[in-house]
Formats: structure tokens, sequence, C-alpha cells
């Protein structure tokens, strides 16, 4: 069950399904994806109301920035309309949040939105249910390096551990195991002797999520605003006359206007090598938990762009400004999708690496 998930998932999963099949009359069954490594997981549910298929995309202990990442990967989606979050837990706060945006959802503790005409469903109130399971070292901070690095450079998947270890920002130790949990669950294959990245798309969903909820916070992610005077697109120019530019990458909403020239600039989120108070000196920040600029540390040797770029600012690569637009909820619906259309389809058109 479940091509790419883990056994966290997959017993989520098992549980959501035993839900939705003690409803008065419903049957449930899970939908095995295709040989194509891009098909999606999908649920079949039938009952004296008609039936319906659901793709569904299973996601665990979704924080507020997560449900937020969820929300647009589901309406930028392939199918936003017959899509189904399936997940351990949906808090009340979630749950309002999920229904206002229109996603169905269903969780292992039994509650339960479901509003595809004919059929409706509503259960709310259940409590979470507790489980111990082995934790996913491939989504952790460190895991998650590495998958950026691979969805960045998919020929990484053949380098040695110690070239992956040091291009990532990781340790080398920790390289064996993730690598080896991407195999388990479909997303890496061996081929005659040599490792090969599949299923990028689904990879990047998983990737994004987790960038959100646990990379971006382990960074000394914190929010500031500039001193009075200066906006945000005024950054830029400041970082290049700090001579910052080689030390300092443009990401979030500021740097996806500046890579698409187009938009306006309303945040920011700015990656950093050094200190953080020299950096926020020179750059007039002042932390500000309202602030609409992120500032955080850079990871690793594959986070920025190496293309064209309209100003000597060195901009965050596509997959970065992707993730960070995410967490600016539906305001940045449109600049996702131009982004995407631009520099991340063309990344993920093949799945087979040349």
């Amino acid at each position: 069950m479940g091509r790419n998930l883990t056994d966290n998932e997959k017993r989520t999963l098992e549980d959501c399904l035993r839900n939705l099949r003690s409803l008065r009359g419903c049957e449930a069954a899970y939908i095995e994806p295709g040989s194509n490594p891009a098909d999606p997981d999908a649920l079949h549910l039938k009952g004296p109301w008609g039936e319906l298929d659901y793709l569904v995309m299973t996601r665990l202990r979704l924080s507020t920035a997560g449900a937020e990442i969820a929300i647009n990967q589901i309406k930028n989606g392939p199918a936003p309309d017959r899509s189904l979050l399936v997940t351990d837990y949906i808090s009340e706060d979630l749950s309002r949040k999920l229904r206002q945006s229109g996603v169905d959802y269903v969780d292992a503790a039994g509650n339960a939105s479901l509003q595809r005409p004919p059929l409706y469903v509503e259960v709310s109130g259940r409590k979470r249910v507790e489980r111990r399971g082995r934790s996913s070292r491939a989504f952790q901070p460190a895991g998650l390096k590495l998958v950026f690095l691979l969805l960045r450079v998919p020929q990484a998947a053949r380098w040695t551990y110690r070239d992956l270890a040091g291009e990532a920002g990781i340790a080398l130790g920790a390289v064996g195991p993730i690598l080896r949990e991407l195999e388990e669950l479909d997303y890496l294959r061996n081929s005659g002797g040599q490792r090969l990245l599949q299923s990028r798309h689904d990879l990047l969903l998983r990737w994004e999520l987790g960038y959100g909820e646990r990379l971006q916070p382990s960074l000394d992610c914190q929010r500031c605003r500039l001193a009075a005077g200066l906006k945000i697109s005024d950054l830029p120019n400041l970082i290049e006359q700090q001579g910052m530019t080689e030390t300092v990458l443009v990401g979030g909403r500021l740097g996806t206007c500046l890579l698409l020239q187009q938009g306006t600039a309303t945040g920011a989120s700015l990656h950093y090598d050094g200190d953080a108070l020299r950096t926020m000196l020179r750059l007039q920040l002042i932390p500000d938990p309202n602030g609409r600029i992120r500032l955080m540390k850079r990871f690793g040797h594959a986070d920025h762009w190496q293309g064209w770029r309209p100003q000597s600012a060195r901009i965050a690569d596509p997959l970065l400004l992707h993730a960070e637009l995410q967490l600016d909820g539906a305001d940045s619906d449109d600049l996702q999708q131009r982004l995407f259309q631009r520099y991340l389809m063309p990344r993920f058109a093949e799945e087979r690496i040349e």
C-alpha cells in the first residue's frame, strides 16, 4: 500500500480507511498507483448515495505552516476538487482552515470533512490517537537538505557519500541511512549499479512541506522588518552596496519577482552566511514577529540560482523560491504557478535521468 509512503503513513492511511468504512453504508477501497512513478494514490468510495474517487495526499503531523503548504499544493495540483488530505490528526483550528479553503480531509482519529456532492460528511471532536513509530530520517532537517540537493541536481544520486555530504552540508554518517530510506520509499532505484532518482514531483511536494515545517525553523529563521524609510524592493541594492552579494541570497516573494521580472515584492526571505546580528545591522533589519522579511542561515552549496538574473544580488534557487511562496498562502498563487511553469516544470518533465 502506497509506493512512496513511510510505515507511519501507511498505518495512518489504513486507520483512515477503517474510519471511512465505519460510516453508515460507506465502502472505501485503496487504489494502487500504476507503474508510472507519477501516478497518484487514490481512494474509491461507494455507498447508497453513489460512488466517487479521490486523489490522496498523505501528510503527517501538520502544523499551521504545513497545512498552508498542503492547501496550496492541493489547490495548484492536477485535481483540486477531488483531492483528499489524509493525516494522523487535524485540530479544530486546522479543520476550520481546511474547510474554509475547500479542502476535504480525513484523519486517523476519525475526524473528517467530505464535501463532494452527493457525499457530505462532517465529523469533528475526535481526540488524537497517540502512536510511536520509527521516525523518518529522510524528512528531518538533514534528510531534507540532502533531498533538496537531489531535486536540484538529480545526477547527484550517483555521487559518493562523501561528495553528497559535503555538497548538502550534512554529516557523512547521515547519508547512508537517508539514501536507504529514499530507496525504501521508491524515490531512488538502482540501475546497473547506479542510483537513479524517480517520482521527483511527488518528492518535491513532500520536500516543500518538510521545508516549511522542519528545515526552515532549524535554520534559525526569524522575522524582521526594514528600518524606517526603506522598502523591501530596496534590498537588492542595499545588499550590493554592502558588498554582500556573495553571502546573502534573495528569496521568497522578492526573489521570485526579481527572477520573473513581474509582481510586487510585499515580502522576502534572506539566506545569509556568517553572523546574524552583523547581517541585520548592515541590512538595517529590525526583529519583528510580524515582519515581512524572513532571515535564515544558508545550507549546502546548491542553494542559489545559477542562471541569468536582473541585478547583481544573488537569487535563491527556484526550488527554494517555490517552497517559500507556499508559506505566503493564496496571495502568491499566480507567482507560484508562473515560477513552476517556467523554472520547475522543465526539471520534472522527464523522470529518466539522461
